[in-house]
């Protein structure tokens, strides 16, 4: 009998020394990374790791510690959900925290984390607060605390959209998140980055003289420019396009040209009016010209598809009966595919000319000017002209002729193209009919170049005529009454 209760008695000291200490983590976060806020941090770190050590039933299990981060963004908080993995693998009994703010600011995700703790077996504790999972009663107030650290982050948010409007007002330069520029700790003015505005203005100069998106993007990789994400591959098609149309690199910036419409999910919204924006000249340093990014612009609506322009002739080549603006259709016609032709609704689809004979006409057009012509024009009282003539010598200099037609130059040095009415048949013309199958080319400088444009088709053709009228009817179906009645007037 006296054994069995010794017994007893060394299993139960036994069990007592041989229990195992609770494994204590401490969850650190600070939301800037100002340097106030980083001692801060330094200090949670270390108390934490004190506190945790020193406690006799406690087993330290770590510091994780988020710098920078936002308690409403849980997926930027790297360390937290690093702490939850370790919960799940059964690393951690209990998670100390300094206050519910710092733990999260969203109700929901703090009620879902910490019934995912609960359900782990992890207990947490939240000092300010005085809170303590393994007390039924702090449920409750967790629910409360939670609600008013949401709000708390709202009126935080508001702050921050408060202060930007401020520094609007009072004209200080706004903080711009932009590749090819940076803020200048010291005075907190925005400077450019030189290696990226070198790729910056690359990118600017190529586009302009006709080079593609995707060509563009080989091109940066080949020579070695990092993305704007710091990633050492090729560029995206699309940030090029979205670098092209940033009015920041021409020294402008639309205040509130995206907002956050929800301050939990933080996710931004471009502003099509819900808040009123600005749109300010001359903000900052430009990294290129104005010209050219207004050109580079117009060259990137031309080539939209649904443009009624195109690239790159825009709106130098329109129809010589009616006005209208000539298209690129193809159209198989006298063994040539491409046209430009006049389709648009209204338009009087009676003019068709080859593309080639067009590109062709404008380009020896420019390599067989006159130079001593444009020179006297340089030196002419007419400064409009002589300065547009100027302009041409230096182009002509650098360029002494073009293998194909770049929307740049023809912006620079030409001010429209006409053309002859075409009106003419090839056997009209052998019975001695006048030649009206010209191109002329009007230059910006004064002087006027025509040529001819070469045979463009039999007008009396039916085949063409049909084809014409098929292409027109695809893009503007409403007409086909108009041309069941041209035909019955015919008949």
């Amino acid at each position: 009998m006296g054994s069995t209760k010794i017994k007893r008695i060394l299993n139960q000291d036994i069990s007592e020394t041989t229990k195992p200490k609770l494994r204590v983590c401490a969850y650190c976060r600070v939301s800037s990374k100002s340097e106030e806020q980083l001692t801060s941090y330094e200090t949670q770190v270390a108390v934490y790791t004190e506190k945790i050590s020193s406690e006799p039933g406690w087993e330290f299990a770590g510091i994780y510690a988020d710098r920078g981060t936002s308690a409403t963004m849980m997926a930027r908080r790297k360390e937290f959900l690093r702490m939850l993995e370790d919960c799940e693998k059964g690393l951690i009994d209990c998670v100390i925290c300094k206050s519910l703010s710092r733990f999260a600011r969203n109700t929901l995700d703090a009620l879902n984390c910490i019934k995912k703790l609960r359900d782990l077996g992890v207990r947490l504790i939240l000092e300010k607060e005085g809170i303590d999972t393994d007390m039924i009663s702090s449920e409750i107030l967790l629910s409360v605390f939670a609600a008013f650290a949401q709000e708390e982050s709202h009126s935080h948010s508001e702050n921050v959209r408060w202060g930007k409007r401020k520094r609007l007002q009072n004209g200080e330069p706004l903080l711009i998140r932009c590749y090819g520029y940076r803020k200048n700790e010291a005075n907190d003015n925005i400077e450019i980055v030189p290696g990226e505005a070198e790729a910056v203005r690359l990118i600017f100069d190529l586009y302009e003289h006709g080079t593609s998106v995707p060509e563009i993007t080989r091109i940066l990789y080949e020579k070695g420019y990092t993305r704007p994400d710091g990633k050492d591959k090729v560029w995206d098609d699309s940030r090029i396009h979205y670098m092209i149309a940033n009015e920041k690199y021409v020294g402008d910036i639309i205040a509130q040209k995206y907002y956050v419409k929800d301050y939990i999910t933080h996710r931004s919204r471009r502003n099509n009016g819900a808040l009123p924006s600005v749109y300010i000249k001359n903000h900052h340093e430009p990294i290129i010209s104005r010209k050219q990014f207004e050109r580079c612009n117009v060259i990137l609506e031309l080539k939209k598809s649904t443009t009624p322009l195109q690239y790159p002739y825009a709106e130098f080549i329109r129809c010589p009966y009616c006005g209208h603006v000539l298209r690129h259709r193809k159209l198989l016609i006298q063994n040539c595919y491409t046209h430009f032709c006049c389709e648009g609704e209204g338009a009087c689809r009676e003019f068709v000319i080859q593309s080639q004979e067009v590109e062709k006409a404008i380009l020896k057009a420019y390599e067989t000017l006159d130079l001593e012509e444009v020179k006297r024009i340089v030196i002419s009282r007419n400064a409009d002209r002589a300065e547009n003539a100027e302009l041409l010598l230096q182009i002509k200099e650098k360029y002494p002729s073009f293998s194909k037609i770049d929307y740049w130059w023809m912006d620079d040095l030409i001010e429209r193209i006409d053309f002859g009415f075409h009106s003419h048949t090839d056997s009209e013309l052998k019975k001695g009919g006048i030649d009206d199958r010209t191109v002329s080319i009007h230059w910006k400088c004064g002087i006027i170049t025509t040529l001819s444009s070469g045979v463009l088709r039999d007008s009396q053709d039916p085949r063409h005529k049909a084809e014409l009228w098929d292409a027109y009817l695809l893009r503007y179906p409403s007409q086909f009454p108009k041309l069941v009645e041209e035909v019955r007037n015919n008949k």
